[in-house]
């Protein structure tokens, strides 16, 4: 049987996952005769002893991307994905890619990757729908980690970005620099990333005593097609508060069509520290999102699970710092 886990093992022998993990590994901590029965269990059980010989230390993870990630800011999902490659390289396992297509989310295809059954792992980079994702979960047999998105209802461990504490560490500088007109930029309804984030742009403007004004919270794009859609309010704020550097980038050449100046007219900040083929990247001022921790606590849980570990982590957030440019003008 292909699909015999330490864990059956360890409730046949009486001894905990640990335990199995170790006897089956050569390590030490365990007693011969523990060693013994638990390999006499594996045997009888079916469980495929390969996977724990010495040069198959190495384990392949499945990486799931959905298509429109790669279409909308595709850089900064690749950058994460190449952070999770390296990663698992570090510890001589690695990376099979594959990539959701739109047809493959609208009819909520199973991905070739858990058909053929190669992987020991798997990682999904980026937020579909709940049913497709807890379908991806159910059919993938292995231990799942979920990379920049979490999903209620799934007992499944995730990694994302202080969504929530970054975008307000953001306004807070814009409100430090005497800014008090600030917009934000994103689709509230896209994805929960974009929603935690709005709501540190409001937990600072609350903070300030400043209102919310509904006209400058502005879509960044389509949420049904993910089609590009800003458009510059007539009663400009002096700052632009953008959920993510693409969407900053996107803003700023729209700006400067329309003949306004950054930052002379009016200020950004993004959120990302990654804008990709746009010479307003190095005058961005942005929250940096830490890919490389993300990437590497992300693998740290996977294979942890792959080996055995029964600990439920939950949602691991990681924060990072504001990268500051020159993007922001002080009214002060």
């Amino acid at each position: 049987m292909s699909d015999v886990t330490m864990k059956d093992i360890a409730a046949a022998v009486g001894v905990s996952v640990v335990s199995v993990s170790n006897a089956l590994a050569g390590r030490k901590g365990v007693s011969d005769d523990v060693r013994f029965r638990v390999e006499k269990a594996a045997r009888e059980l079916g469980y495929d002893m390969k996977k724990n010989e010495p040069n198959s230390q190495g384990m392949v993870i499945g990486v799931l991307v959905p298509e429109k990630y790669i279409t909308v800011g595709q850089s900064f999902y690749w950058a994460l994905y190449q952070r999770v490659a390296y990663e698992a390289a570090k510890s001589q396992s690695v990376t099979m890619l594959e990539i959701l297509t739109f047809s493959m989310e609208e009819t909520e295809e199973m991905p070739k990757l858990l058909r053929e059954k190669t992987i020991s792992g798997l990682i999904i980079i980026g937020w579909m729908t709940d049913s497709y994702v807890k379908k991806i979960v159910d059919a993938a047999q292995v231990p799942t980690v979920f990379l920049d998105f979490q999903m209620k209802g799934v007992r499944c461990d995730a990694v994302m970005s202080s969504n929530y504490v970054g975008m307000y560490k953001v306004t807070r500088y814009l409100l430090e620099r005497g800014h008090r007109d600030i917009a934000f930029v994103g689709s509230v309804g896209d994805n929960d990333n974009i929603m935690d984030r709005y709501y540190g742009y409001r937990k600072a403007l609350m903070e300030a005593g400043i209102p919310e004004r509904r006209e400058w919270i502005l879509e960044d794009r389509d949420v049904q097609d993910g089609h590009v859609i800003i458009e510059v309010p007539e009663n400009m704020p002096t700052a632009f508060a953008c959920n993510s550097d693409w969407t900053a980038g996107l803003l700023y050449n729209e700006l400067v069509n329309q003949g306004y100046r950054v930052p002379e007219d009016v200020s950004i900040v993004g959120y990302d520290n990654y804008l990709y083929d746009n010479s307003f990247a190095e005058q961005l001022t942005t929250y940096n999102v830490d890919m490389k921790q993300m990437a590497h606590q992300a693998v740290k849980l996977l294979r942890g699970k792959i080996r055995g570990a029964e600990r439920h982590w939950g949602t691991i957030y990681v924060d990072s710092v504001i990268i500051e440019r020159q993007s922001v003008k002080s009214l002060n």
